[in-house]
């Protein structure tokens, strides 16, 4: 499965951008996260999209979800300073205007990933989409029945056609792997390492896995206990050091950590280094957990500028809330991080395909 050829040369003038400005002292985000809908059709507790009144949801997609025109005016701003974009929601399948949308950001050369739960991908046209984008992330956090249906609040049959749609995309030759937030209804199979196996039966080469983040304003907690995390960490690092495929995504130190720690462990948050536009336009400063009227911005009456240029962003320079936030983990590290995850990859990359070049 291969990838769509990305612009190499906008990717470099907009790295050397984003450079300079870090060399003067300006923030500027690299990646884009665009939550096209308040909608999802699924019932997950660790997600907030996850509300069982599906009724409201659709209220604020009638009333609060911005338009086809008004998405592409955002995404023309972003895409003068943003690298990459990343298509969520809610569920961005469940939109009449889908394909429009990733046929707009290929059309002004932004490279893009969709993250979906797979339930909807029979309705969308894929030998189009996959003109449109360079891979899928397909949220499955667990391969077997029972949990996946607990963790993810919805019945068997919805099961059953997600593991339909996944095989389509491997008919469809569309290159896609599988995401998992670990919750304590799951994590049996990450110890026992049947989630590896049942992902590269199911055509994924690679998995990234992280911890649930407990939400704020519920009551409840999804993550295991300290011990059953400690678990799930060595088993993962130990399937890592066996076997290459499916690749773990996520650098082994984030597993490390949570052994060593019980969380994760970075200096300063590294939220401002992306910007995740709400279904409304709207983007918290410096994330959604100080969704306040006066952390409110909108992207379609403000610049990326004015909006990086808030002074609420200092609030991420000493903020450890996160405790094991994948995303916020990762843009939290320090570079070295990132390359020896990077080599690390190309290495198995090489080994599959040409393994002469190794020895």
């Amino acid at each position: 499965m291969d990838w769509l050829e990305v612009d190499k040369i906008r990717t470099i003038k907009l790295l050397g951008k984003w450079s300079v400005n870090r060399a003067v002292g300006k923030r500027r985000p690299l990646v884009a996260v665009f939550s096209l809908t308040h909608y999802c059709n699924f019932y997950c507790p660790m997600c907030p999209f996850g509300d069982s009144n599906k009724d409201g949801q659709l209220k604020l997609v009638r009333e609060r979800d911005l338009t086809t025109e008004q998405w592409k005016r955002i995404f023309d701003k972003v895409s003068k300073y943003c690298v990459w974009s990343i298509i969520e929601g809610g569920e961005p399948t469940s939109r009449p205007d889908f394909i429009d949308l990733v046929r707009y950001l290929h059309s002004i050369n932004m490279p893009t990933s969709l993250i979906t739960n797979c339930s909807l991908l029979h309705t969308v046209d894929l030998e189009k989409l996959k003109e449109y984008i360079q891979f899928i992330t397909c949220s499955i956090d667990s391969v077997h029945e029972e949990p996946y249906c607990k963790v993810r609040g919805v019945s068997a049959k919805t099961y059953h056609r997600v593991m339909e749609n996944i095989g389509l995309l491997n008919q469809s030759n569309i290159s896609h792997y599988f995401n998992s937030v670990i919750t304590k209804f799951n994590t049996e199979e990450f110890i026992d390492q049947s989630y590896f196996d049942k992902a590269k039966e199911l055509g994924s080469n690679a998995v990234s896995l992280t911890f649930v983040e407990d939400r704020a304003d519920v009551s409840y907690s999804l993550l295991p206990d300290r011990k059953t995390m400690t678990k799930v960490c060595e088993s993962i690092l130990d399937y890592g050091r066996k076997k290459s495929s499916p690749q773990i995504m996520i650098p082994p130190e984030y597993f490390e950590q949570i052994i060593e720690h019980g969380r994760t462990t970075f200096d300063e948050c590294g939220v401002w280094k992306s910007t995740f536009v709400n279904a409304d336009g709207t983007v918290m400063v410096p994330c959604w957990k100080f969704n306040k009227p006066e952390n409110t911005y909108n992207l379609l009456e403000q610049s990326i500028e004015e909006v990086w240029s808030a002074p609420q962003w200092d609030i991420a320079r000493t903020c450890h809330d996160c405790q094991v936030l994948g995303c916020i983990w990762y843009s939290s590290q320090p570079i070295t991080t990132f390359a020896k995850n990077y080599m690390n990859g190309l290495s198995r990359l090489i080994n599959q395909h040409k393994p002469e070049l190794l020895h």
